[in-house]
């Protein structure tokens, strides 16, 4: 009986082995499971950059919304407006291909509130992470897409420019806000 049962152990030892050695087994599966630890690592990331985003609308007075530091810029709310509107588009573009199919509908900066101000930035970037987070590693590393001078980019390349977009024109409407004589929310990370 001891020999019948080392038998059958070594036999499904074996018959396990071959199964997961084998095209379409566990070893295979492996490598073709997608991944997304870049995409989990992003989160607190851009979680972080909503959150300084809405204090940074509570930071500026209302009635200063419509302020810009000079006449060939945008105002401090066309600066969030922009960010709200611009990063899905950018996701869309670099990370699934989709052009949008005309432009942006148009908001009245001038006459926008907080609240929906506010309510505009937290839906429109919660719909930018609904398309990040379908990513898995290997689209990222291994996926290009065309930039918009026509260059070839990595799909990962283009998530950081979806980041580096709204960091930039976040930085901008920080600076508003301490140029018109208001303190601007500390900077956190997470």
């Amino acid at each position: 009986m001891a020999r019948l049962i080392r038998f059958l152990t070594i036999s499904i030892t074996l018959a396990l082995l071959i199964i997961q050695c084998a095209p379409g087994g566990k070893e295979e599966q492996l490598k073709t499971t997608p991944t997304y630890k870049i995409v989990e690592g992003h989160a607190p990331v851009w979680e972080g950059a909503i959150a300084q985003l809405l204090a940074m609308a509570d930071s500026m007075p209302e009635d200063m919304y419509t302020y810009r530091p000079h006449d060939s810029i945008q105002t401090f709310a066309e600066q969030l407006i922009h960010i709200a509107q611009s990063s899905k588009v950018i996701a869309n573009r670099f990370l699934k291909d989709v052009r949008p199919e005309g432009p942006a509908p148009a908001i009245d900066a001038s006459q926008i509130t907080r609240a929906d101000l506010k309510a505009l930035l937290k839906t429109s970037l919660r719909e930018t992470w609904d398309i990040v987070e379908t990513m898995s590693d290997d689209q990222l590393l291994h996926e290009t897409c065309e930039s918009f001078s026509g260059n070839t980019m990595s799909r990962l390349e283009g998530l950081l420019f979806v980041q580096d977009h709204l960091t930039n024109h976040k930085s901008k409407a920080n600076l508003y806000i301490r140029v018109s004589g208001h303190q601007p929310p500390s900077y956190r990370y997470y």
